[in-house]
């Protein structure tokens, strides 16, 4: 018996170092949704650690907040959107949560969303869609970004050039061309709060010029941007990474700007709507969520600052107009009566702006 106990022992370990292969199936289905704990918390000692058999042990990682990684069907997206992207070319919508905004003045990006393409061979994105100052803006990229190719393995290395355009009505031009090498650089045991997984590490190096013009002065430039990383711990069935860390290259340091990793609900963790994200320098929630009758804004200003805060339906039009002031340093609260504005069941988006940021937070009526 001894023996017997010790032989398993001994599979069980050795199945937890197994190198493995990520496969197409591994990939998101329409309509999977993944809890995502996001922290500001890491040791960027980890990301430069790799190889084969390595053990990533990101234990002691701590929430700072939880949102929901979301993947719609095409199906579900509105005019225009569902034109130009169609369960024909497209597997599914993803919001980007890092695109807060664009290098063009007198514009406001509402919302950001990725359209790709899951095949046997490959995972990439094909477009995305913009609203742009309340316009719903959809576009196709004319080269793909190949996020994956698979089957995906060890010492794997593969690159793609990707590149889009976008004329903005009555601004002028926003287009993008980047180039993205993806090595598959380790494999082995991570460690993170919601548990040990078996995986190939992934590192992609991105680097894009933007090129931006503007109407008003009749020419365009080209602006590089800076060089980005992004470090991925796959494992097999579980759908996105399950641990990802984003960096760039600051004036020659590098330099982690975010950090998040697949969790389970975590109780008195703040709990950020699907669509929730800011870039800004203060702090704000919406609760709450689903809304019936009222819902709450709450942020904290460190600043004097001009406020705007609207109320959108999901392609980006403005129901309401919450505020439009000066205000002080403080926290603060602001009310959205669902019942008077006559809102019908849906999601609708709150969007607060103020001279330092942004922040964007979706709320659904549910009478």
């Amino acid at each position: 018996m001894r023996k017997y106990l010790l032989a398993l022992v001994v599979l069980f370990s050795g199945s937890l170092a197994a190198q493995i292969s990520i496969v197409s199936s591994d990939m998101p289905n329409s309509g999977d949704s993944v809890l995502i704990s996001v922290t500001s918390s890491t040791d960027t000692n980890y990301v430069d650690s790799t190889g084969a058999n390595y053990t990533w042990d990101y234990s002691t990682l701590t929430p700072d907040f939880q949102r929901y990684e979301k993947f719609d069907s095409p199906l579900t997206f509105p005019i225009p959107f569902n034109f130009l992207f169609n369960p024909i070319n497209t597997s599914y919508g993803n919001e980007n949560n890092i695109l807060t905004n664009l290098p063009i003045p007198g514009i406001t990006l509402d919302m950001a969303y990725d359209f790709l393409k899951e095949s046997s061979s490959k995972f990439r994105q094909i477009g995305a869609g913009y609203t742009i100052n309340g316009i719903p803006l959809p576009f196709l990229y004319s080269s793909d970004d190949i996020i994956y190719n698979f089957p995906m393995d060890y010492l794997d290395t593969d690159s793609c050039d990707y590149k889009f355009g976008l004329p903005i009505p009555s601004i002028g031009y926003y287009g993008s061309e980047g180039h993205r090498v993806n090595v598959v650089d380790g494999w082995g045991t991570l460690i993170t709060p919601f548990g040990t997984f078996n995986t190939l590490r992934v590192k992609s190096t991105i680097a894009t010029v933007d090129t931006v013009a503007l109407d008003a002065l009749g020419f365009g430039t080209d602006i590089p941007q800076p060089l980005r990383y992004e470090f991925k711990w796959l494992a097999t069935a579980m759908q996105i990474p399950v641990l990802k860390i984003d960096a760039s290259d600051v004036l020659g340091t590098f330099t982690i700007t975010n950090v998040e990793y697949q969790d389970t609900l975590l109780p008195g963790v703040p709990q950020l709507s699907i669509a929730d994200y800011s870039n800004d320098n203060f702090n704000s929630i919406v609760y709450p969520n689903p809304a019936v009758d009222n819902t709450i804004l709450q942020y904290t200003l460190n600043e004097k600052s001009t406020l705007k805060i609207r109320l959108t339906d999901i392609v980006g039009k403005t129901i309401s107009v919450i505020a439009d002031e000066s205000q002080n340093v403080g926290t603060f609260q602001k009310q959205i009566n669902v019942s008077e504005l006559n809102l019908s069941d849906g999601v609708y988006f709150v969007i607060l702006q103020t001279n330092s940021g942004k922040a964007v937070h979706r709320i659904v009526v549910s009478k």
